[in-house]
């Protein structure tokens, strides 16, 4: 690795794991380390061309700083997007905003895996979080769901006697619990549950859901391009087997081993 790398840290200005990462860069030496959130993208002046053979090139200059060509990029952007665009129109605001997000998408796509926390779709950082596209590619990677389901009738599909309620399984209705018919998300009650967070090839939680788990849960964080997940897994009542729950791409990292293997996953792909 050469004297200097350069690392690019993207995030809101108080996220934990945004700033960590980019304090434990700088202790570790050698590294050049740019901080900024979204904001600052908004007010650098961008450059984007599409050379002759294809590749798309970018210079992003703050303050005088050129940041599009980092060695490696942590991308923590929310994926909520809002520009002020004070006096534009609403039809134009939502023209620039789009504009704006293709932008960032095209420009965080182009660095391949220098990215950590790469846009999928319309969502900035990693798979977007909705919990039937999760369900359905952990099943493809090898976890079984946890035994759920959504209503549209409480009353004429009521869910088990004993189920939970998951609100993030079903659609957003805008205000229902005050209908007398409402709509609802429900599982099983988990009897166990094993949280996980995988960063590179390390899986770090206080259970070991044993090798065929681990296995499937890389594999999820393979197939979904998240590099960083944290993973909830559950048993149910008479079913030793570990399902899937719930899974998130930019779960909270601050500190120990988990901090530490995410610092040596940038310095590896930066190298």
């Amino acid at each position: 690795m050469r004297a200097q790398m350069r690392a690019l840290v993207l995030g809101h200005a108080l996220d934990p794991t945004a700033n960590a990462v980019a304090a434990a860069l700088q202790q570790r030496g050698g590294w050049q380390v740019h901080r900024h959130d979204l904001g600052s993208l908004t007010a650098a002046r961008w450059e984007q061309r599409l050379t002759a053979d294809g590749r798309v090139t970018t210079r992003i200059d703050v303050g005088g700083v050129d940041i599009a060509g980092c060695d490696v990029v942590f991308n923590r952007i929310a994926p909520q997007l809002a520009l002020a665009l004070p006096g534009w129109s609403a039809v134009d605001r939502s023209y620039g905003q789009a504009e704006w997000l293709a932008l960032l998408i095209s420009w965080l796509a182009s660095l391949g895996r220098r990215v950590i926390g790469a846009p999928a779709g319309s969502n900035l950082a990693g798979p977007p979080d909705r919990a039937w596209l999760w369900m359905a590619a952990a099943a493809a990677a090898g976890l079984p769901p946890h035994p759920g389901g959504a209503t549209t009738s409480t009353r004429q599909f009521p869910p088990p006697r004993l189920a939970e309620e998951r609100p993030e399984l079903m659609p957003a209705w805008g205000e229902t619990t005050m209908l007398p018919d409402p709509p609802l998300g429900h599982a099983a009650p988990a009897v166990a549950v094993c949280e996980l967070t995988l960063v590179g090839d390390a899986v770090f939680g206080d259970i070991d859901p044993g090798t065929a788990v681990r296995t499937a849960c890389l594999a999820l964080a393979t197939d979904s391009n998240a590099p960083v997940l944290a993973l909830r897994l559950a048993q149910a009542a008479g079913d030793p087997r570990w399902r899937f729950v719930a899974a998130n791409a930019t779960p909270v990292i601050d500190n120990g081993a988990p901090l530490a293997a995410l610092v040596d996953l940038m310095i590896a792909r930066a190298a």
